[in-house]
């Protein structure tokens, strides 16, 4: 259950541009502390902490997420495009059709 929490507040920071210790001084604890609660046994009051921080419900942090989801980045003529979801990448590909 760690693992889902960690990969979904990575996952959230992400999409929210924030790094993780940006989220760990919103919640106003050390970034190591944080790093604990998303790798070990978290306390419930330090995960309402993450999800309101987050604006999430504490819910959506434990959520499985797609496996055969993918992202990542591609590099199209010297230009690199981030992407999230295959239409993303496929709208990359198709704006830069050669």
């Amino acid at each position: 259950m760690e693992r889902i929490l960690a990969e979904n507040v990575k996952r959230l920071c992400k999409e929210q541009g924030k790094q993780l210790k940006d989220l760990a001084s919103s919640m106003e604890i050390d970034p190591a502390s944080l790093n604990r609660a998303m790798y070990g046994n978290a306390r419930l009051d330090t995960i309402e902490k993450i999800a309101n921080a987050l604006g999430v419900s504490i819910q959506s942090l434990f959520e499985q997420t797609d496996d055969n989801a993918i992202e990542g980045y591609i590099k199209v003529r010297g230009k690199i495009y981030q992407f999230y979801n295959r239409e993303e990448l496929d709208k990359i590909l198709r704006n830069n059709s050669l």
